[in-house]
Formats: structure tokens, C-alpha cells, sequence
């Protein structure tokens, strides 16, 4: 074996290689002296030491030529770069008038045909502020060996840089070590045992961490028999960690280059086995083919499901798929659409551009660049490491000392997350990895940002600023100490309780909730826009508007829009006891009357007892029916049998008559019916009787102006051709105007039904329409705000809520 051989031989076997490169090419130690063997577990810095001192001494013998070299390596990368006309945009805040203001920040950015970094790289440097970053592109060397180690640090001698950036590779792990720079990695590492490096920054967790996940997401939906469809080394890894479950049967089934022809007949074999739970551990591309041919097959159905785990930072694209409605989650690395320290706008950010803010931005923190910038000595590189922690993109921060992340989030995302223009958090959940419970690590229908917004004291030291609208019974204020009242005040109170918070409470000045004019928003919805209050509280009604400038809690009470109207004056009428039953069945009784009086005066007649002293005439007959209907006591009764049967249904039907009349004229005199001929809000567009209309700018009047049903169209041009006549400027107006007579008021029916308690003028027209949630409104993304809709729902499952209401 000659020198290089040898050399070779040494450094591969040495450590600095990765596990699976170590076992392909450590079989020479078997030929080597037993001294060889006994220094090997020091050699990894021995071969560092012997070949930096080789580059070295190659460089002083030619010094300005090696320089030449990676200058021109430098160059031509950059100029192979989609961005190479862009790269003096990258050097940003480099100076103001003519002097240095920062000192010079250099990131080397792994670029590869693979993993186009430097592009993503570029549009985040120019967002970062308070630092002077420039940056300058690096070859992605491969394979791991002894070749890419020597080009590597070859390429990186006498540049300078302060970082490296991009996907893993084995050679600048090395080199980066060596030099004392951090790494951060930005996709898929090897597992831990497999690391040798100490300089790495991991953002991108290992493959151990998706099996985990994986199994987690099995178990928690109770799925004992799947399929593992893999194509790369992780996908063996949570193979494996399947099959350590000893609940789990877990077939596999390999997709390289050789079976790409064969996976319909692969699908439609584990289709004939009964398979319905199939896991893809594949890349965008074999991911694609094998959910094409299960399309085809019919595997998309009920009761088949597919959990697909992305391992890198291409997405996938499911939007072909969205239409099937199958059951298909995907498990990829978390993206925080709502985190406020994520400087990517929401149609900006991918998985890519994510991991890459947060490399430059951990960057920037490690180098206290919010103080001045200045660079952080690469000795104190590794004890920096551990006080790294902050939130981004991609979750929260905190790494360990070997440049791992404490804990690991993982985003759920089901299929309709991937329709066009639909909100991937409202179909993500969340997994993460330091939860004892499997409840609590796997949570399919909550957002990291809801998961990580329910733990700590998200309320500080300060109290809330609470905006009110007061609107009885919902608000009222206290005339002898001016002090805030009403059933949201109670409410407050009882989240308040709950939760440990303060609050403080101030009127909104223009007495409205918030509707969207020309000029901006107005009401409570404008304190909160602008930072003036931090909770709005009153009847605010969630709509689809308002939640576009503010986030509302949970609903606490769910109520409509109905009608109300000065009671009509009751009329004193001299046939007012005819009231009670129609005038069909008064005509009823009227020819019952006549008829049976006929009918037994007719069977008395042809009786067989003549010669009886008492006989029914014709005028005793009718007198004898009449007096029995108003239950008088009469002297004589029919003898014959016939005539006590004609006599005997009459009393029955009398005494059902009877019964139903005293009823309802009962119920007539103690509920007077104002004489108002309408059953509904829809009625009050076909009468002519009263003017109508509700609050200007307020959300029924949104309602009316926006309906397509078409009596509500009507109703609407009917107020805005009489506006400002039919239209108030708040609720008190709009009940006095009731008051006076011929107006009709449309408003929430809480509100109406408390004013009509305490006022026997005032009515209801109909049922509520419209019907709609009241909730709390506070700041876009307030990180108090699911723990007020946890507690709201606490309180309606105590029965609280329903008690509060009835007070």
C-alpha cells in the first residue's frame, strides 16, 4: 500500500468519515500493523492535523497561486449563480456617509442544483436588519469522502467566513469544526452516534425524530397493520422504529430505480392483503407516482389512509389530490404562520425560505447584533451554542450542546390545507417531541402557534386594556359609582378568575363596535387596530369582516335579529267574549244548536209513550237544547229512550264546548294581542303601516345592505332610500323613536327582549333570523387569545355561563 493509500486508509477509518462510509471503506485496517490499530481512535485529529499542515505548507510554496485558485472558484460559482446579478444588493447597511457602520458579517451559502439555497438566501439577508451581512456561495461536495474533505478546505482556506449555511454535507462538517465556525444545517443530519462534528446547528431535525412522530401518529389512531413505502436510508430508520412497536405489523416495500415500473402491481398487491394504512417516506417525485397509481386503484377511499413524511424542504404538491377527499396527512417540519418574529410575509414563506431565516437570524443572534453587530470570537463559539434561543419560523428555538434542538415540532397537515387559497393553519396540527403523554404530543387539530400560545403566563405584568360598548344587557355602567356592569362584565370577571389577569375598562368614544368605512375601521375595532385597547368586549358579533382586523374568542351566547314594535292600544269591544273561538266554529255550534233541537222534538213525536203527561214540542225542544248549552237547571228531561239518546250526545258536545271556551278565554284575558298584522321581519316589506329600519353602520345594517335574499333586498332599499330618516345613531335612539309610535326596530333580539322585560309597550315581531355568535374581540394574533376561549368554554361546561345569562 503506498503513502496516499495509506493516508487515505487512515483518514477514512479515522471518524471524521460518516458511519456508513466508515463501514464501506475501513476493510484495509485488517492488513495493518497492530500500532496503526491501537492509535486509530486517535487519529481523527492526527489526519486533521497532517493535512491542514499539508495545504499549508502547498500554500506558502504557492501562496498567491492557491489564493488565484479560490478566488476563482469563488467566481465561477457565483457567477453559475440564478442571483449573480443581485450580489452587491446583498451587502446591506455597509455604510452612511462614506463610513463603516457595521463590521462585515461573511456567510458561506451551500449552493447545489439540489438545493437551490443561495436564491432563498438572498431575499431573507435583504430583510435582516441591524446587521451587514455578505455572503458568498459554496459547492455542495460529494460523496463523503477523503476528495470532497480536500476540496472543501481548499475552497474555504483564506476566505474568512463567519458561518457556513446549507444542506449537510460530511466535508464542511469537518472543515467548519477545524476552523471553529458554526454550521448551520438546513436539511435532514445524520442520527446523533453518526455526528462527529460539534459545530453543527441543527435546525432540520434526524431521521429518528419522523419515525417517532410517525409512530406516534399510528398509535394515536389506534392503526396496527401499514405499509412503508421508502426509497433512502430514513425511511429504513422509521422502518425500524415500527417494527420495535410490538402492537405494529408493518410491511415494507422499496422504491428505487428498478421498481418504479412495479409500483401499481406493489399497490395492488397490498390492496389484495387487506392493507388499508400505507406511510410514504419518499421524495416529492416517487412520493407523486405511487399517490397517482393509488388514485387509479381506488386507494383513496373510505376506509384507506395515508400518512406522507416529508424528510426534506421540498414541498409536496397535493392540490391535484384535494378533490378525492382522502384521508391523507402530511408530516413535515413546523412552519409558524402567526409567529411575530418570523420576518417572511405569509405569500412569501415555504419550508426552504423558513429554515433560512432562522439560520441567519440564530446567526444574528449569536453575534449580539442587536447591540452593535459585532462578531462573537470563534472560540466562544460552542458556549454560545447553548444560549441560543428564540422563536422563528419553524417553532421554537433551543438548541443543546451538540447544536441540537431541545424539542422537536413537527406540522400535520391534512389535504385541504393544500387548496388553492385556503389557510394552511386552519388545517395543520402539531407534534412535538418532550410530552410524556401521546395526547399531548400529538395534537392533529391544533396549530403550533395554538399549542405553544396555551403554555406560560402569555398575559405579562400589565393589565388588559379593555374597550366596552354599553349596551344593556351586555354593559351597563353603575349611576351611583360609575362602576362597569352587565352580563359581559360578568364574564370578564369570571375569565379573569380563571386565567390571572388584570384588566382595566374604558368606554369606546364613538359608542360604536367597529364597521369598515372608507376612512378605516371604526368603533372598538379601531382601538384594537391601532393598539389603543387590547380587548374588546360587549354584543360583538363575529363575522366574516371583522375577523379579517381582529381574532374573536369562542361564541359565549349565539343569538339573532328580530323586530320590535310599540304595542297597539287594546280596543274594548261589546262582542269581545266571541273572542275566544272563530267565527267557524261559533256558526258550528249555531247549526248544532238548531239541528238537535229539531231532531229530539222529532223523536219525541213518534215515541210509543202518547199518553205521557210531559211532551217535547217544538218550542219545548228548542228551549230544553238552549238551556243545556248554557248548563241552566231545567224541570223536565226526556222519558223515552230516544230522546235521552239525541239528549245525551248533545250534553257531551256541550260540555266539550263548554271546556275549550273557558280555556281559551282565560288565556284571552290574560295575554292581550296587540292588533298588529305581522308574523315576521320578512312581513314588515308588504305593510305600509310602519317605517322601519336599525343602527347606521352596524352590522344588521351590513347584513341588509349585502343579503341576497329578496324580501331582506327589499327591506334594505326601502331604509337607504329614506336614510337618515328609517336609520338611528345607536340603540337609545332607535327604542325612542318605538316609543313614539309607528317605527318598527331592528336590532339584536338580546337586546330587544331585555327592553321589552322591563317595558309592557314594547313587542316582538317573530322568530330572531340572522342568527350569529357573540364573542370577545382582541389583537390579530394576541397570544392570550385561545387561552380566553379556553376559558369561555370552561365556564359554559360548568353551567356558569347559563347562570350569568339568567341573572
Amino acid at each position: 500500500m503506498g503513502s496516499y493509500g495509506l493516508t487515505r486508509c487512515r483518514f477514512e477509518c479515522s471518524g471524521l468519515l460518516p458511519l456508513q462510509t466508515r463501514r464501506r471503506t475501513c476493510g484495509c485496517v485488517t492488513g495493518m500493523s497492530e500500532w496503526v490499530a491501537a492509535f486509530g481512535q486517535h487519529f481523527v485529529h492526527i489526519a486533521a492535523v497532517l493535512l491542514l499542515l499539508t495545504v499549508a505548507s502547498f500554500g506558502g510554496a504557492r501562496g498567491n497561486e492557491t489564493t488565484s485558485a479560490a478566488t476563482s472558484l469563488w467566481e465561477t460559482t457565483e457567477t453559475t449563480s440564478k442571483l449573480d446579478d443581485s450580489f452587491d444588493d446583498t451587502k446591506l447597511d455597509l455604510s452612511q456617509n462614506g463610513e463603516v457602520q457595521h463590521e462585515m458579517h461573511l456567510l458561506g451559502i451551500i449552493n447545489s442544483s439540489l438545493n437551490p439555497a443561495a436564491y432563498h438566501a438572498q431575499k431573507i439577508i435583504r430583510e435582516i436588519d441591524n446587521i451587514s451581512f455578505t455572503s458568498v456561495y459554496l459547492e455542495d461536495y460529494s460523496p463523503d469522502d477523503v476528495y470532497s474533505y480536500k476540496k472543501a478546505i481548499k475552497a474555504l482556506r483564506g476566505m474568512g467566513l463567519d458561518a457556513v449555511i446549507g444542506p449537510y454535507s460530511w466535508a464542511y462538517a469537518v472543515v467548519t469544526e477545524n476552523l471553529r465556525i458554526p454550521y448551520f444545517v438546513t436539511s435532514l443530519t445524520p442520527l446523533a452516534h453518526e455526528l462527529s462534528s460539534s459545530y453543527l446547528i441543527q435546525l432540520f431535525p434526524n431521521a429518528e425524530v419522523f419515525a417517532n412522530a410517525t409512530k406516534d401518529m399510528l398509535q394515536y389512531y389506534d392503526l396496527n397493520k401499514v405499509v412503508v413505502f421508502y426509497d433512502t436510508h430514513p425511511g429504513e430508520v422509521i422502518l425500524e422504529k415500527l417494527a420495535q412497536t410490538s402492537s405494529m405489523q408493518a410491511t415494507s416495500v422499496l422504491i428505487n430505480n428498478r421498481t418504479l415500473g412495479n409500483i401499481r402491481e406493489k399497490l395492488i398487491s397490498v390492496r389484495n392483503h387487506y392493507f388499508t394504512t400505507f406511510v410514504t417516506v419518499l421524495n416529492p417525485q416517487h412520493t407523486r407516482l405511487v399517490l397517482d397509481e393509488a388514485l387509479s386503484l381506488s386507494l383513496f377511499s373510505t376506509p384507506h389512509k395515508w400518512l406522507l413524511v416529508n424528510l426534506g424542504l421540498r414541498e409536496y404538491d397535493l392540490s391535484r389530490f384535494v378533490d378525492s377527499y382522502a384521508n391523507v396527512t402530511v408530516i413535515r417540519l413546523m412552519m409558524d404562520y402567526n409567529s411575530m418574529y418570523c420576518k417572511l410575509q405569509h405569500d412569501y414563506i415555504n419550508l426552504r425560505r423558513a429554515v433560512f431565516h432562522d439560520a441567519i437570524m440564530l446567526y444574528r443572534q449569536m453575534n449580539g447584533s442587536v447591540g452593535g453587530g459585532q462578531k462573537t470570537e470563534k472560540g466562544k463559539m460552542r458556549q454560545t451554542v447553548r444560549r441560543l434561543e428564540m422563536d422563528g419560523c419553524t417553532g421554537h428555538l433551543d438548541f443543546s450542546v451538540q447544536g441540537q434542538r431541545q424539542e422537536s415540532f413537527l406540522q400535520l397537515m391534512t389535504l385541504e390545507g393544500y387548496k388553492t387559497g385556503e389557510h394552511p393553519k386552519k388545517h395543520s396540527g402539531t407534534w412535538r417531541s418532550k410530552q410524556s403523554e401521546l395526547k399531548q404530543r400529538v395534537e392533529p387539530s391544533r396549530s403550533y402557534s395554538t399549542v405553544s400560545r396555551l403554555e406560560g403566563n402569555v398575559f405579562g405584568n400589565e393589565p388588559l386594556r379593555v374597550t366596552v360598548m354599553i349596551e344593556d344587557p351586555f354593559v351597563s355602567k353603575r349611576t351611583d359609582s360609575g362602576d362597569f356592569e352587565g352580563f359581559c362584565i360578568d364574564i370578564l370577571e369570571e375569565v379573569s378568575r380563571i386565567l390571572g389577569f388584570r384588566y382595566n375598562i374604558s368606554k369606546v368614544p364613538d359608542g360604536k363596535y367597529g364597521s369598515y368605512k372608507t376612512h378605516g375601521w371604526t368603533g372598538m375595532i379601531n382601538e384594537i387596530v391601532r393598539s389603543r385597547a387590547d380587548l374588546g368586549v360587549g354584543a360583538f358579533q363575529i363575522t366574516p369582516e371583522r375577523a379579517g382586523a381582529v381574532d374573536f374568542t369562542k361564541p359565549y351566547i349565539t343569538k339573532g335579529t328580530t323586530v320590535v314594535v310599540k304595542r297597539p292600544e287594546h280596543r274594548i269591544w261589546i262582542f269581545q267574549f266571541l273572542l275566544p273561538l272563530s267565527n267557524v266554529v261559533w256558526s258550528a255550534i249555531f247549526i248544532a244548536f238548531v239541528s238537535t233541537s229539531l231532531m229530539l222534538f222529532a223523536v219525541s213525536r213518534v215515541n210509543s209513550d202518547r199518553q205521557a203527561k210531559y211532551a217535547h214540542n217544538l218550542r219545548e225542544s228548542f228551549w230544553y237544547i238552549w238551556g243545556t248549552l248554557l248548563r241552566g237547571s231545567l224541570s223536565g228531561s226526556p222519558h223515552a229512550i230516544s230522546s235521552r239518546i239525541v239528549s245525551s250526545a248533545w250534553w257531551f258536545f256541550c260540555l266539550i264546548v263548554s271546556s275549550i271556551y273557558t280555556a281559551n278565554l282565560a288565556a284571552f284575558l290574560t295575554i292581550t294581542v296587540g292588533d298588529v298584522d305581522m308574523n315576521s321581519a320578512a312581513d314588515l316589506a308588504t305593510q305600509n303601516i310602519f317605517d322601519y329600519g336599525t343602527v347606521d353602520g352596524s352590522q344588521t345594517a351590513y347584513f341588509f345592505e349585502h343579503t341576497k335574499m329578496r324580501h331582506y333586498a327589499t327591506m334594505w332599499a326601502y331604509m337607504y332610500s329614506l336614510s337618515p330618516n328609517s336609520m338611528v345613531r345607536n340603540v337609545d335612539k332607535g327604542f325612542a323613536r318605538v316609543n313614539q309610535g309607528g317605527y318598527a326596530f331592528i336590532w339584536d333580539s338580546p337586546v330587544i327582549r331585555h327592553k321589552i322585560s322591563n317595558d309592557c309597550m314594547l313587542m316582538e315581531i317573530g322568530t330572531p333570523f340572522d342568527l350569529k355568535g357573540y364573542g370577545f374581540a382582541y389583537t390579530k394574533n394576541a397570544p392570550y387569545g385561545e387561552q380566553l376561549s379556553m376559558a369561555i368554554l370552561q365556564l359554559q361546561d360548568e353551567g356558569i355561563l347559563y347562570k350569568l345569562e339568567r341573572k
